[in-house]
């Protein structure tokens, strides 16, 4: 028994070290089985009124809550681990490891009790940060994509975790808190793009393109939305007769998103027939177009909304259409501002040869 308790801290004491995710597995068997000899010595000592094994398993015991769980507990909050490190999951399983062996050994609760204050602090400060970030992004004037993309998976990341640990019902908060805050990212764009083609104020039109800057950060809002719809249908939630909230707000923003890429068109073509339009303005409508194409076609490519990949394939139609409607008659020579604006719409359509980085569904979509 002292050999298997020595042979376990060492291998226990190995992985906090070095991180290896090999050992966790033969790790979590040797705890199986020192609480296993722990449980079976202790009903042969009751049998025959000789003691021994108790001494032991608390001492063990003593190890784990004071040199081992401040590790754990310093570990996994951190979700920016180094290579080397133990990962969040391998924590979490070695925790649930350490639980059992306490239930099993019956050496107190500590372990126990302390899984779940770490489950409840790391739903309580995500939940924080995300509800404290929607009531801000609620009053910007543009959606902050890249942190609110983060944060979505930030709390995918705890939604993992939360799961590991066997908090079902905290893990379904953090699921409505993230289609929550994607629906307030949705809606943020909406209200740029609606404040823009309102009045065409230029000066609004930075804030459309700080949108448009971060194509993949908007599709990780609209597929999160689209999920959580999906999400509510599965469990029955929704009606069958009555768009729900992420419905409403996913056809809204699709209809923003069209009669942006409509206003672009349109001022591709009249800047067409307006030899006066500098190649430099033209430049800033087609990179906006080429933008809001990549964006719909990001959606579309992930097989969740049909309408985008429509509006995307109209997009490239017309796009193609000013090409030829810019190389004019068979024959006839272009002059220099035709040609370089031809050249820009060219430049567009030559980046869709090129692949969209991929944006994974969650794990939600894979039945995890």
């Amino acid at each position: 028994m002292t050999a298997l308790h020595e042979s376990l801290a060492n291998t226990l004491s190995v992985f906090l070290q070095d991180g290896s995710g090999s050992s966790l597995p033969g790790l979590i068997a040797e705890l199986q089985e020192h609480a296993n000899i722990c449980n079976t010595i202790r009903a042969l000592n009751k049998v025959s009124g000789v003691a021994g094994v108790e001494g032991n398993a608390q001492s063990f015991h003593k190890l784990l809550t004071t040199k081992v769980l401040p590790v754990i507990e310093q570990k996994l909050p951190r979700h920016g681990l180094s290579s080397g490190q133990a990962n969040l999951l391998d924590l979490v399983e070695l925790l649930n490891a350490l639980a059992a062996w306490e239930a099993r050994s019956e050496s107190g609760f500590e372990i126990q009790r302390f899984r779940q204050r770490l489950a409840e602090q790391l739903f309580s400060d995500i939940q924080q940060q995300a509800t404290a970030f929607i009531q801000r992004l609620d009053k910007a004037d543009y959606a902050e994509m890249p942190q609110a993309s983060a944060l979505i998976l930030h709390l995918d990341a705890n939604i993992w975790l939360l799961e590991a640990f066997g908090q079902r019902q905290k893990m379904a908060e953090l699921q409505a808190t993230s289609a929550r805050l994607a629906r307030s990212v949705i809606r943020s764009v909406s209200r740029t793009i609606q404040g823009f083609l309102s009045d065409g104020d230029m000066v609004r039109h930075f804030d459309v393109s700080a949108v448009l800057l971060y194509v993949e950060d908007l599709v990780v809002a609209m597929l999160r939305v689209l999920e959580s719809t999906k999400e509510e249908e599965t469990k029955g939630a929704a009606h069958p007769f009555i768009l729900s909230l992420g419905e409403q707000i996913a056809t809204a923003n699709m209809a923003d998103l069209e009669a942006l890429l409509s206003y672009y068109l349109r001022a591709l073509e009249r800047a067409l027939e307006t030899p006066r339009v500098s190649a430099d303005t033209f430049r800033v409508f087609s990179t906006h177009a080429g933008m809001t194409l990549r964006l719909l076609r990001g959606l579309g490519r992930q097989g969740q909304h049909a309408r985008a990949a429509m509006l995307y394939e109209k997009g490239m139609q017309r796009m193609y259409g000013l090409q030829t409607k810019a190389r004019g008659n068979p024959g006839d020579s272009l002059d220099q501002s035709v040609a370089a604006k031809l050249s820009l719409l060219e430049a567009v359509t030559a980046e869709f040869s090129k692949p969209l980085v991929q944006i994974f569904p969650s794990h939600r979509d894979n039945g995890a």
